[in-house]
C-alpha cells in the first residue's frame, strides 16, 4: 500500500511479532509517542490495512491432522471464485492460487483423517476440479 510511511510499516512488524503487545512498548518500539502509536493503529484499521488481531496457540492445541490439497482446476475456469467458496468449507484455514503446474494449494486443519478424507472427496467431486492431491503433514518446524 503506497500510504504507509516507515512508521506504520515499523509499526506492524511490531503488531505482527505479538499483537498483543502494549501500547507504550508498540510506541518505543517505534519511537513514537503513546497517543501517535494509537492513532495509527487506528488509521490503519479503518484503511483496511489491519483486519483482526490473532492469536498463537501452542502446538498441541491444534487439530490433529494438518495436510495441504494440492488441486488442478479444468482449463478456462475462475480459480479466485472457487477459492472463496473453498475458504467456507470446514477444516479449511487458507486456500491460494499458485503458479505451474497445479492451480491451488489449500491448508487444513482437521479433526481426524476422515475428516480430511471426506473434504478431500467433496472437492474431488466438483465440476472444475481435474485433479486433487493430499499431502498430510507428518513433522512441523513451527511446533
Amino acid at each position: 500500500m503506497a500510504d504507509l510511511d516507515e512508521k506504520d510499516r515499523l509499526l506492524l512488524r511490531a503488531l505482527r511479532k505479538n499483537a498483543r503487545a502494549s501500547l507504550v512498548s508498540l510506541a518505543r518500539d517505534i519511537d513514537l509517542s503513546r497517543s501517535a502509536t494509537h492513532d495509527r493503529i487506528s488509521k490503519l484499521e479503518e484503511m483496511g490495512v489491519i483486519r483482526g488481531y490473532t492469536i498463537e496457540l501452542a502446538p498441541d492445541a491444534l487439530p490433529d491432522v494438518r495436510g495441504f490439497l494440492t488441486i488442478s482446476f479444468k482449463v478456462g475456469e475462475s480459480h479466485t471464485n472457487v477459492l472463496d467458496e473453498i475458504k467456507q468449507l470446514p477444516g479449511v484455514v487458507a486456500a491460494y492460487c499458485v503458479t505451474g503446474d497445479i492451480d491451488s494449494v489449500i491448508y487444513c486443519e482437521c479433526d481426524s483423517i476422515q475428516q480430511l478424507s471426506q473434504l478431500r472427496d467433496e472437492l474431488a467431486g466438483w465440476p472444475s476440479v481435474v485433479s486433487i492431491t493430499t499431502r498430510q503433514i507428518i513433522a512441523s518446524t513451527q511446533d
